[in-house]
This record gives structure tokens, C-alpha cells and sequence, in this order.
């Protein structure tokens, strides 16, 4: 196995990753607001959908800084015309940037996924899943916008 298709089976499972990242926070976020309007109690699959948000966000870290090394280097950057440098220049700042993004998205997705253990009653902890994991989730998705909006 070389060097590129190693990065491209990472890729792909950041991309899986990813994915399964999204159907989880989906279902982590719909069975909250359900749990506020209505009152349920904060079960046991509530706790692993919270633990599979913070893992997913662990293995995402870890695949991303694995992409991020040098494992990519060989494929480089289009510098042969003047749109593909300007291109180049404008997202070169962009892996860093979402990495820093990343890593705060897992630090509040973490202190909520505290908070709400701490948490006696299970409103307050489907507000704190709520309020953390949304914002987590909000970092992400404008890290992920960033490279298209500038």
C-alpha cells in the first residue's frame, strides 16, 4: 500500500465517520427537544447516544490530525495558473482553522456531556444535551461552511 491510497482509506473513514457523526447527532438532538416538550425522562439510550456523540467527535479528531500530517503532502495544490493560486491562498489556512474549530467543538460537547451528568433532574440534563451538543454542533458545521464562504 503507498502513501496515497493510505490517505484516501483515512479519508474514507473520516467520511464514514462523519456520517455516522450526523445520524447520531440527529437522533441526540430530536430525542432533547422531545424531552424538554414533553418531560420524558433522560434513559439509558439517551446516555449512549451522548457517549457515541463524544466518541464519534474523538475518532473524528483522531482521523482528521492523521489527514492533516503529512500523509497528504504528495498530492499538493494546483500553482500553474493564477485562479489556482488565489484558490490555494485563500483556503491554505483552512486545515488549520478547522482543526482549532474542531478541537473547541469537542471541549464543549465534553463540558456538557459532564454538565449533564451532574444533572440531577432529566430535564435539565435533555437542556444541557441540548444547549453543549447544539453549540458543538454549530462550530462544526460553520468549520465545514468556512472553505466555501471564504
Amino acid at each position: 500500500m503507498d502513501l496515497q491510497s493510505g490517505f484516501h482509506i483515512i479519508k474514507i473513514l473520516h467520511y464514514i465517520i462523519s456520517t455516522t457523526f450526523l445520524i447520531i447527532a440527529i437522533a441526540l438532538i430530536y430525542r432533547s427537544v422531545i424531552g424538554i416538550i414533553r418531560e420524558y425522562d433522560y434513559t439509558f439510550f439517551d446516555k449512549i447516544l451522548s457517549s457515541s456523540f463524544i466518541i464519534n467527535l474523538y475518532f473524528q479528531l483522531i482521523f482528521g490530525l492523521i489527514l492533516f500530517s503529512n500523509l497528504g503532502s504528495s498530492l499538493g495544490y494546483d500553482y500553474v495558473s493564477a485562479d489556482g493560486t488565489v484558490s490555494a491562498v485563500t483556503k491554505r489556512f483552512w486545515p488549520i482553522e478547522h482543526i482549532v474549530l474542531m478541537i473547541f467543538a469537542l471541549l464543549i460537547a465534553n463540558l456538557g456531556f459532564i454538565f449533564s451528568n451532574k444533572s440531577k433532574e432529566s430535564k435539565a440534563k435533555h437542556k444541557k444535551v441540548l444547549i453543549y451538543y447544539s453549540l458543538s454542533i454549530l462550530l462544526i458545521a460553520y468549520s465545514l461552511g468556512a472553505i466555501y464562504l471564504f
